[in-house]
């Protein structure tokens, strides 16, 4: 037997035309002029499995390798060892499995999105150590000061004031990630916003301070925030982002040019669907909290309708929260 293909010596990428040819139990590589490249016997090969019509390779133990298209040839070569060569082509030369394996994949890919990765991820938030979420804390909240906040320009007995208002709820959450609160500027940049850190900081803005027409509308974003903290909301979306991420680059290969706009898309969706779950979590946990402080949840509800129409210019906010007539549906138990 004799097959056409291109020889490697496994020194170097580059490749020449040569025939395979098998005598009995050896098989021999000749070049174009007959010159002997390789020999062994046969039962020293390894050869790939055949995927469709894709090329096949020939391995040889000194690291020297044989390409041909002859795929017919190289499983008649291959049954003389292995009857059972070629499985992968018989399954992929038929179209009912691979129609079973595709939904399997797919099956596999959902489940692993819609309740593994998040599953995980809760594991391992609540799994670090404290001085972890104290590191990305400081981190994060470096970064802001550097990049998006200014320091406060609420007045000192305001912030004082404010901090009492708020010491009820800070005291009640208490636990292994205790609560702080600090004030910053953040009118060229966030706006009215709050914001919970790893460790349990939360950052009011003064221009959502200045938003509130009573204290306890700013509880109920206080009791929201702090649902962030005590359900490990950063780091459990911090790990399903780079879970997430990972997970792509494996099934789609180089993250990269083109692919990353498709790699893109899923992560995306997908972080946006966690996020909302988030805030879902957050809101119930505010209402809860509100309800033992003998505070109505309209009060949430209020400041909630109020910053709707400013978030309507940035789309990041109505991208990553549920919409605001279906949160305050929620929180009123409407």
């Amino acid at each position: 037997m004799r097959i056409a293909g291109r020889f490697f010596d496994g020194a170097s990428s580059r490749s020449r035309a040569a025939s395979a040819v098998v005598d009995g139990s050896s098989i021999t590589v000749e070049g174009e002029g007959g010159e002997v490249l390789a020999a062994v016997a046969l039962a020293e090969l390894k050869f790939s499995s055949r995927v469709g019509n894709t090329p096949r390779f020939l391995r040889f133990p000194g690291g020297e390798s044989f390409e041909t298209a002859d795929n017919d040839a190289v499983d008649r070569l291959a049954s003389q060892r292995s009857p059972v060569s070629g499985l992968a082509h018989r399954l992929e030369s038929r179209l009912r499995y691979v129609l079973v394996g595709l939904v399997v994949a797919i099956a596999f890919v959902w489940g692993s999105v819609q309740w593994g990765v998040p599953a995980l991820a809760r594991v391992a938030a609540f799994s670090l150590p404290a001085d972890v979420n104290a590191h990305a804390d400081r981190l994060v909240l470096e970064f802001l000061d550097r990049r998006l906040l200014k320091p406060s320009r609420l007045s000192v007995a305001e912030q004082e004031r404010l901090l009492q208002v708020f010491h009820p709820l800070v005291e009640e959450a208490g636990g292994p990630q205790a609560i702080r609160v600090l004030f910053r500027d953040a009118g060229d940049t966030l706006g009215a916003n709050a914001m919970a850190l790893p460790a349990g900081t939360i950052v009011f803005t003064d221009q959502l301070v200045q938003l509130a027409q009573h204290d306890e509308e700013l509880v109920g974003v206080l009791a929201h925030e702090i649902g962030h903290v005590v359900h490990r909301h950063a780091m459990r979306g911090s790990i399903q982002a780079s879970v997430m991420g990972l997970l792509a680059a494996l099934v789609v290969g180089d993250v990269s040019s083109v692919s990353s706009a498709i790699t893109a898309l899923p992560l995306i969706l997908t972080e946006l669907g966690y996020s909302r779950a988030f805030e879902r979590e957050a809101d119930a946990h505010a209402v809860e909290t509100l309800q033992t402080q003998g505070i109505p949840p309209q009060r949430f509800a209020d400041i909630l309708q109020r910053l709707d129409p400013l978030q309507d210019e940035d789309g990041a906010y109505l991208a990553t929260h549920p919409p605001t007539p279906e949160r305050v549906r929620a929180i009123l138990g409407q």
